[in-house]
């Protein structure tokens, strides 16, 4: 018998047998990941013109299952029976997409003769809200028309959803003379929050006027949705002499949450001062809602020497998850210290809301050794999903390694939080020879929706093909994967507890249902068990229940799952 051990093997034979390794830990890794269910354009793929552009840069979901799109386009774009037709350079379109049918249900324009875009959108019951930058001198949103005082102007609209068709119910604008954008929206009940950076030298809001300190300030903004009109209750600013973004957003009952960038020196939150340790820095910082007032409670950096930057947030109860990219060589997430292997790395973290202080618990990074970064977070349960694009020859995502298919491809992957800990369960990637992304992230039940756009002549997500007569062109998309543990867990797991906020109340309250749960009809009773109040059933995800005339004391919600404690005062 030969011992092969005394036989030192040629180094071709050691290549071989390497790759061979690698390759058979790749499948390994890749079986784990759930395959691409279906992928579509968002937009008729026609070689009309070598202009058309479209681009997918936000999506929501609601109760049903509908996906709601909101991007860009020049031209014309066709969604399902709908033809949209832009006035001048780009314009803003919003569209609802039913799975089910696998059909368009509505579309909607906005805009002017310039380039407007959308950059957010959320869902709220039959409530459609949309956020972006206006460049038009006027833009129309429906009924409304809205006036630019500057470069650029921060807009937020309402669109209401009647099933088969949707319209816009009002539009608001703010900003000043020079250049202001809004980068992320966020709702809770009639509260309606939009956060951005401006660089007017004073940005109005309302009544409300912030002045800027730097090159570019930070701001958050809430607005109250009246049904038929809506209108700005407060604005914050943050910031200091440099150049100071938001680009992300997330609520959770009065707690509101920001993330972005920092390149000042010192940049004032509030109560709370953060110093850039580099070129730009990582910030996320919490606000409290106060109902005619927003306040900064407490406010978080991370980063290195080199610019890094968050891009994406999701929330679920204490915890909050940030996601972005670093080009630090090291990045300090609070006691977590992450190294990039290239020019950029991705890099989601985990924070958690201590009240009044927030701290970073854990953090990973993924990326090869070219440029990599996240565009968009979602989370279910202990699922955090990330996606953006990547452009490394190979990319790893903990235990999972993709392989670029061009200049940069799309990739979604899934981390489980283990409280203390964070790790990738699975990566996928999709595209073409050119450069493709993802900007959008959305969780419904057990599928996954991922948006963006592609330049490729053709983007792979197998087992679908999708074409672009136009390469080099933008052309948006809407893709969709099915996570089996998600399938898995949603049979065994019962649902998350409704939840009642504010608490104490004085005389409204609202009832947040957790999705897929049934409405039925709520019941308010005194600590004895009486009676007091009664209610309809929930139309959508959430309810105002009014209070007013009740006695201070303690009462008990039920008819949403287990009894619901209720101080009144």
């Amino acid at each position: 018998m030969f011992n092969l051990s005394s036989f030192p093997p040629p180094a071709a034979v050691v290549r071989i047998l390497l790759a061979i390794l690698l390759l058979v830990f790749r499948l390994s890794a890749q079986a784990q990941a759930p395959a691409w269910q279906s992928a579509r354009t968002v937009a008729a793929a026609t070689a009309a013109a070598a202009s058309n552009y479209s681009i997918v840069t936000a999506t929501a979901v609601d109760a049903a299952g509908n996906v709601y799109l909101a991007g860009s386009f020049t031209n014309s774009v066709v969604l399902g029976g709908t033809t949209l037709t832009s006035l001048g350079e780009r314009d803003v379109f919003v569209a609802k997409f039913n799975p089910a049918s696998n059909q368009f249900v509505w579309a909607q324009r906005a805009g002017g003769t310039g380039n407007d875009e959308a950059t957010a959108l959320v869902v709220s019951g039959s409530s459609v809200y949309m956020a972006g930058t206006l460049n038009s001198a006027t833009a129309g949103f429906g009924p409304t028309t809205l006036t630019s005082a500057g470069a650029s102007e921060v807009f937020v609209a309402k669109l209401t959803d009647a099933g088969g068709t949707g319209s816009f119910a009002w539009a608001q604008q703010a900003g000043g003379t020079g250049s202001d954008y809004a980068f992320a929206l966020a709702v809770s009940g009639t509260s309606v929050y939009v956060a951005g950076f401006f660089d007017s030298p004073t940005a109005g809001f309302g009544a409300i006027t912030l002045v800027n300190a730097g090159a570019f300030d930070v701001f958050v903004a809430k607005l109250t949705d009246a049904g038929s009109t809506g209108s700005f209750a407060w604005a914050q600013r943050a910031g200091g002499t440099g150049f100071d973004q938001a680009t992300a957003l997330a609520v959770s009952g009065t707690s509101v949450y920001v993330a972005g960038g920092i390149a000042s020196p010192a940049a004032g939150f509030g109560p709370a001062t953060l110093a850039s340790a580099g070129a730009y820095d990582v910030f996320v910082a919490k606000l409290t809602d106060a109902g005619p007032t927003g306040s900064f409670a407490w406010a978080q950096r991370a980063g290195g020497t080199g610019y890094d930057a968050g891009t994406a947030l999701a929330v679920s109860g204490t915890s909050v998850y940030v996601a972005g990219e670093f080009r630090s060589s090291t990045a300090g997430f609070g006691p977590t210290t992450l190294a990039t292997a290239g020019a950029s790395d991705v890099f989601v973290a985990k924070l958690t809301d201590a009240g009044s202080t927030g701290s970073f618990t854990w953090a990973q990074r993924a990326g090869g050794t070219g440029n990599d970064f996240a565009g968009a977070l979602a989370v279910s349960g202990t699922s955090v999903y990330v996606a953006g694009t990547f452009d490394s020859l190979a990319a790893g995502f903990g235990p999972a390694a993709l392989t670029t298919a061009g200049a940069g491809d799309v990739f979604v992957a899934k981390l489980t939080d283990a409280g203390s800990t964070g790790s990738f369960a699975w990566a996928q990637r999709a595209g073409g020879t050119n450069l493709d992304g993802a900007s959008a992230l959305a969780v419904s039940g057990a599928s996954v929706y991922v948006a963006g756009a592609f330049f490729s002549p053709t983007a792979g997500f197998s087992p679908t093909t999708l074409s672009n007569p136009n390469a080099n062109t933008s052309l948006g998309y809407l893709a969709a994967l099915t996570d089996p543990t998600l399938t898995a867990t949603a049979a065994a797991r019962a649902l998350a507890p409704a939840q009642l906020f504010p608490n104490p109340a004085r005389r409204t309250a609202t009832l947040r249902l957790p999705a897929g749960a049934a409405p039925a009809p709520l019941t308010l009773t005194d600590a004895l068990g009486r009676a007091v109040r009664r209610y309809p059933a929930p139309a959508g995800p959430e309810a105002a229940l009014d209070l007013g005339g009740l006695p201070a004391g303690l009462y008990l919600l039920r008819g949403a799952g287990p009894a619901r404690r209720l101080v009144v005062n």
